[in-house]
C-alpha cells in the first residue's frame, strides 16, 4: 500500500487510491480490537470541490473483532464509512476554522499526506462507543422495566407538566 499520497495531485487529477490494511498493524486501532481484528478496504478519491477547493472522500469498509461489552464474547463489527474532506495550505487556516459538527472536515494538505494515519484515525472514530450483539441488546431491553415510575427523567417530565411555574 503507497502511505503517502500528493493530495494535490490527486484532486487535481480527479484520481483516486485503493487499497488494504490489516488492522492488526495499525497500533491505535488494534488496541480497541479482539483477535481476529480484520482487515481494512479504502478507497481515496481526489477531486476539486464547488468552492475550488482541494478536497477527498474517504471510504472504508471492514468487519473488524471486538467484544460485546454486555457478554464479553467477540463480535463481527461490520464498517462502511463514508467521509469528505478539504484540504488547507497551512496550521494557520486551519486554527481559524470553525469546528462544524457535520459537512466535510478540513485536514493540513500535504506532498505527502498520511493516508495510512487517516484511514485508522477514521476507523477508530467509525467504532462504536458500547458495541453489542443484537441478542444481547435485545436481552438488555426485556430485563428493563417500561413503568415511568422506574426512569428517572421521567419523573421529571411529569413533574413539569403538573406545574404552571416551570417554563
Amino acid at each position: 500500500m503507497k502511505r503517502t499520497v500528493d493530495v494535490f495531485e490527486l484532486a487535481r487529477e480527479a484520481a483516486s487510491v485503493q487499497g488494504q490494511l490489516e488492522a492488526a498493524e495499525l497500533p491505535r486501532l488494534s488496541a480497541l480490537l479482539t483477535p481476529p481484528m480484520g482487515r481494512i478496504r479504502f478507497s481515496f478519491e481526489g477531486y476539486i470541490d464547488e468552492r475550488g477547493r482541494t478536497a477527498a472522500r474517504l471510504r472504508i469498509e471492514a468487519s473488524l473483532g471486538l467484544n460485546c461489552d454486555l457478554c464479553g464474547r467477540r463480535l463481527q463489527w461490520a464498517l462502511d464509512e463514508t467521509s469528505g474532506f478539504f484540504f488547507v495550505d497551512d496550521e494557520q487556516q486551519l486554527a481559524a476554522l470553525p469546528i462544524e459538527p457535520e459537512g466535510e472536515e478540513p485536514l493540513l494538505a500535504s506532498r505527502r499526506f498520511d493516508l495510512q494515519d487517516l484511514v485508522e484515525e477514521q476507523t477508530i472514530l467509525a467504532l462504536p462507543i458500547s458495541p453489542r450483539h443484537p441478542l444481547c441488546e435485545e436481552a438488555l431491553g426485556s430485563d428493563r422495566p417500561e413503568q415511568a415510575a422506574n426512569r428517572p427523567f421521567a419523573a421529571l417530565g411529569a413533574l413539569k407538566r403538573g406545574r404552571t411555574d416551570i417554563q
